[in-house]
């Protein structure tokens, strides 16, 4: 059943004073006969006719498989605490249609601690503004729509699998213990944080002023067909991650940053066939200082102007940072490179000294320091 209701002018109500011995006053549920107000436990299929304006939390769900279809209304928070829409771990719920604003949550669904008992959600065709985050703990959720028409204005997951398809994202997007996928999506004006989080896929998305952080043992992710661009580090993985399980960058375009790529004493990465072009400083920075028990591969990848802005940025050894690939490790953490070209790159295409890296042949020059483990073309 569907209930289509009218909401009371700014969603508020009148406000009335009980009796000093009167119990207090339950949420209202809605029903074909009552008027929706905020914190309204919802039991049934809802439709929006009017926006609903409320200090704290707007609609609760109570129950399982409920939609609520804002028929192109808003949920509007007037002073950014509680949620637009609290899901609990209630199941199978579904919100499209509408916008969300001014909530400290657009969206809260947290499901129960047991492996299967997890929240499943359903978002389509909304926008969150005004910083109304979606928090998502224990829960499997997809997110979708076009550009225009699905916007978050941050994403908090933990412990959830999550699907975001098509967006716009502003603000921070956390995976924390998460599988997350985000593909065909418009990011910029935050970062994209992994924490933990296993077997996503990131792809045909672009990243503009919007970096990645992938670190506390993330493993087996697939960034594949993205652009990076104008941000000060485009990718950035730090910290241990699981030896020989490996992060996976593919078929990139990293463009206009300091650094497009930063693995600083860490391993599990791979990077194959991306290209990285006008980076003030360079491409690629590797820069370890302990031992790794398995080697990296950075391969196929291609160079061209970068290095030509450098802001100082030096390794632990002092070296300056400048072009295409700059290699600081030490040899239990050889680095292998294969089939690296480039042109117009400001500083050598490889800076990798001896004792570093293991020549996977058919990498193009220059190479320096002299003498150089590369036999570069």
């Amino acid at each position: 059943m569907t209930v289509a209701v009218a909401l009371t002018a700014a969603g508020l109500g009148a406000a009335t004073t009980a009796p000093a011995s009167a119990s207090p006053a339950a949420s209202p549920v809605a029903s074909p006969e009552t008027e929706v107000t905020c914190g309204t436990v919802v039991t049934s299929d809802l439709v929006l006719t009017a926006d609903l304006v409320c200090s704290g939390t707007a609609l609760v769900v109570g129950a399982d498989g409920v939609r609520v279809d804002l028929a192109g209304h808003t949920l509007r928070g007037l002073d950014g605490v509680g949620s637009g829409i609290e899901v609990g771990d209630r199941d199978k719920t579904t919100v499209e249609n509408g916008t969300i604003s001014g909530f400290a949550s657009g969206i809260s669904a947290t499901g129960g601690d047991a492996k299967y008992s997890w929240t499943r959600l359903t978002v389509s065709r909304t926008r969150f503004t005004g910083n109304a985050k979606v928090r998502l703990t224990s829960a499997t959720a997809t997110i979708a729509g076009t550009p225009q028409d699905c916007v978050l204005d941050g994403l908090s997951a933990v412990r959830s699998t999550v699907t975001v398809d098509g967006c716009t994202v502003h603000n921070g997007v956390l995976f924390d213990r998460s599988r997350g996928t985000i593909r065909s999506s418009a990011l910029s004006g935050g970062a994209l944080r992994l924490d933990g989080a296993t077997d996503g896929f990131f792809g045909d998305n672009v990243f503009d002023g919007f970096g990645v952080l992938v670190q506390g043992k993330s493993t087996r992710n697939l960034f594949a067909g993205n652009t990076l661009r104008n941000t000060a580090t485009a990718v950035s993985v730090t910290t241990s991650q699981i030896p020989g399980v490996t992060n996976t960058f593919k078929d990139n375009v990293v463009r206009d940053t300091n650094i497009g790529f930063l693995a600083r004493d860490t391993t599990g990465y791979a990077l194959w066939g991306n290209r990285f072009s006008t980076n003030r400083s360079a491409g690629v920075l590797i820069d370890n200082t302990g031992d790794r028990p398995t080697s990296e591969w950075i391969a196929d990848n291609v160079f061209t102007g970068n290095g030509s802005r450098p802001n100082g940025t030096r390794d632990r050894d002092g070296n300056p940072v400048r072009g295409g690939i700059h290699v600081r490790t030490v040899p239990g953490a050889r680095i292998n490179l294969a089939r690296n070209t480039g042109a117009a790159n400001t500083g050598p295409l490889i800076w990798a000294p001896q004792g570093q890296v293991v020549d996977g042949g058919g990498n193009q020059g220059p190479c320096l320091p002299v003498p150089s483990d590369l036999a570069c073309g």
